[in-house]
């Protein structure tokens, strides 16, 4: 694509995307403006997203959390019995494995938002659960989650085992270069992907075992996300086998 046909389509204020064969085309320009404006326009559009539809979208589900907080904040065991016999009552009516040992966030979570998205479950119960553990109201949830910077952000930061995928990837890198040397791939295909500027980088080799037991590749990469994604794959193996 020509730099001014990339223009074109970036320009193009009231654009109608159709999707075909991986493909995106755009409706001709009605009138051309300068990319700046273009930009500037799409930065309004951008705030008014956050500050409306986003915002707006986020307070809804606060206030469904909330309302879920304060059915599993209990506080009597009269309340605590009654709450779990309910529980107990939906899960059968939607077929739900009922689990009693979970705790109340993690079960009414479930009911709630159905049993298919366990990751967003379990985000929700964690959620949940911290905000129980710092003996905040369902009046005043909302508030503290954005305090906190948001769902994910908490979700993130009480995870004691988290650790960010480019540290991952640095750390397997550096223990990389001390690894005992497998085999040296040589041949006539990759010597035309060598370049001498990349002396010293690494790159990915894409392989298929045969059935021999030997390892054909048959693809080449040095793709900095790709090269990261698999020294972080090889930081959980190396974890794996600690």
């Amino acid at each position: 694509m020509s730099n001014a046909t990339a223009m074109s389509l970036v320009a193009q204020p009231t654009s109608t995307v159709v999707v075909q064969n991986d493909e995106i085309t755009l409706t001709p320009l009605a009138v051309a403006q300068p990319l700046t404006k273009v930009l500037a326009d799409l930065e309004t559009q951008r705030v008014v997203w956050e500050e409306g539809v986003y915002r707006t979208s986020n307070l809804a589900l606060y206030a469904v959390l909330a309302k879920c907080l304060a059915i599993a904040q209990a506080d009597t065991p009269e309340l605590a019995k009654q709450r779990n016999a309910g529980l107990e009552a939906f899960y059968k009516l939607r077929g739900y494995s009922y689990k009693k040992d979970a705790s109340p966030a993690t079960r009414v979570v479930k009911a709630v938002f159905g049993a298919v998205d366990r990751r967003r479950l379990s985000t929700y119960s964690l959620v949940l659960r911290e905000a129980i553990k710092q003996k905040v109201m369902a009046t005043q949830l909302a508030e503290w989650i954005e305090q906190n910077g948001g769902i994910q952000e908490i979700r993130l930061s009480q995870s004691a085992t988290f650790i960010k995928p480019k540290i991952k990837a640095a750390t397997a890198k550096q223990q990389f270069e001390c690894m005992p040397e497998l085999a040296t791939v040589k041949s006539e295909a990759l010597s035309l992907l060598a370049d001498g500027e990349f002396m010293g980088d690494c790159c990915l080799l894409i392989a298929e075992q045969n059935a021999e037991g030997a390892f054909v590749v048959r693809g080449f990469t040095r793709a900095g996300g790709a090269v990261n994604a698999a020294f972080a794959a090889l930081y959980a193996e190396q974890k794996k086998a600690a």
